[in-house]
């Protein structure tokens, strides 16, 4: 074992405030670490100081960290002081990970039952603890429950799963309940469902109790729609029979107050929270389909266009010779018209090859040609921040993560394109989601490169890249 990892087993992850980022300075320095590496744990342990001021941006926050000889959660505040005692066996949502909403679980009596697949997103990314109770596992039981932002039990842990809170509710599961929700408060407000999904914009799926089939309730396969108080929703309230309740193929996800119902016929059909169809999507070209869509944000949709042999007969190769992404807005008009330039859809596809969602006004996309990713103008389609990076995120509160071409790494930059933060992160948050709201803070990977004795340190890192706390890997 090294020196420095022998500081941090010994230290834990913090104490009383002093950050993980000096001890693994003091380590560095101990072992005889190169100057690379000394420069670099020298200029970890110093920035963590200017963290302070990231405190007063993000004092709502709490930050997930892992104790480094316990190997549990807890919670650090913005400036990296420990918070919440590192003491709990996992948690719902954790640092660099998407939180979790698909899950499966086999109870005693060999009946699967599950939390269907349903693309649900949150307002935090992985790891991050805002007002809403947080989802934890005991210790000593390995129950699930919620904990609020002093570390006590608000839900107290006996469920076999829980979710992320979303729209004030949080999904929980367990062998004699069922799956369900919670409120704030701790109260099991629905429940005794087979699967559920998390509510969006008031409305989750269930598929059914496990003694519908003794009433001759069928389910088909199918899921319906309840909204905050168990009520039936959407088409399932003007369902005749119980049966018939259960007319949705799949779980709809509402976000911007739409929902992306499904593909039919080549068109992306999306629905409003009363469950009417709002949008009829098509390419307005024949021979080229909406193969898929995603849902609204920041009053914008990515669809992928199919072209199948349209494209290619018209000289463009692509993705798989026939596939490139488009953004409609809210009407369901493509933001960059294809026929502006000419009446080929390859003016279209040779400026997308991929896109991501909008935030702050722009969206990350691909040039196709290039293969590099810049951020668009929503509004215009047009590029705002030419294409020179190798991976982008959405933009947040004028923020967003970036990875340098040069590099590999990732780093942040502002609107106008400048990094803010020196690319030096290998890995950063995989949910697809930029900074913290208000918070400005990211979870990361970074490598002290040069000597025999490579030292990574993973955690939050402020927006001008210094370390506010960290751990080694």
């Amino acid at each position: 074992m090294g020196v420095a990892r022998s500081a941090l087993r010994t230290c834990g992850f913090a104490v009383a405030g002093f950050s993980a980022a000096c001890m693994l300075a003091v380590a560095c320095f101990t072992a005889g670490a190169s100057p690379d590496q000394a420069a670099y744990a020298s200029e970890t342990g110093a920035q963590s100081q200017a963290a302070s001021s990231q405190q007063a941006q993000s004092g709502s926050y709490l930050y997930a960290v892992q104790d480094s000889k316990t190997d549990l959660w807890g919670f650090a505040d913005a400036a990296g002081k420990q918070v919440i005692p590192c003491r709990f066996a996992s948690l719902g949502s954790l640092p660099g990970k998407s939180p979790e909403l698909v899950t499966k679980y086999l109870p005693t009596n060999r009946t699967t039952s599950y939390f269907p697949d349903f693309g649900c997103s949150y307002d935090l990314p992985g790891g991050v603890m805002g007002s809403d109770p947080f989802p934890a596992q005991d210790h000593d039981t390995n129950k699930w429950g919620y904990i609020d932002n002093s570390g006590e039990w608000v839900v107290e842990p006996e469920y076999e799963e829980a979710r992320v809170f979303s729209d004030g509710l949080g999904l929980v599961y367990s062998e004699d309940k069922g799956a369900g929700f919670v409120n704030a408060q701790g109260e099991l407000v629905i429940g005794g469902y087979t699967a559920a999904t998390s509510f969006s914009d008031g409305v989750a799926f269930i598929s059914g109790k496990s003694d519908d089939d003794d009433k001759g309730i069928k389910h088909n396969n199918r899921y319906a729609a309840i909204d905050k108080s168990g009520a039936w929703a959407l088409d399932s309230a003007e369902s005749s029979t119980e049966t018939d309740r259960y007319c949705y193929e799949r779980p709809v996800f509402f976000h911007d107050g739409l929902g992306l119902k499904g593909i039919e016929d080549g068109k992306a059909i999306y629905i409003d929270s009363e469950g009417d169809q709002a949008l009829s999507v098509s390419s307005g070209h024949d021979g080229v389909e909406i193969a898929a869509a995603g849902p609204f944000y920041d009053g914008y949709a990515a669809v992928l266009l199919q072209g199948y042999d349209a494209w290619a007969n018209a000289g463009y190769g692509g993705t798989d010779g026939t596939k490139a992404y488009g953004l409609i807005d809210k009407t369901g008009a493509f933001v960059k018209n294809p026929t502006a330039k000419s009446t080929q859809w390859a003016t279209l596809v040779d400026l997308w090859g991929g896109i991501g969602r909008a935030g702050d006004g722009m969206v990350a996309a691909e040039d196709s040609i290039t293969g590099l990713w810049g951020y668009l103008d929503a509004k215009s389609g047009e590029w705002k921040i030419q294409p020179r990076f190798s991976g982008a995120e959405p933009f947040d509160g004028g923020m967003a993560y970036a990875k340098d071409f040069a590099t590999g790494d990732w780093g942040i930059i502002d609107d106008s394109g400048v990094w803010t933060a020196v690319p030096r992160l290998g890995n950063l948050n995989s949910d697809g989601q930029s900074l913290v709201p208000a918070g400005g803070l990211v979870y990361g990977s970074a490598e002290a490169k040069g000597g025999a004795a490579r030292v990574t340190s993973s955690g939050w890192m402020n927006a001008q890249g210094a370390w506010v706390t960290s751990w080694e890997e």
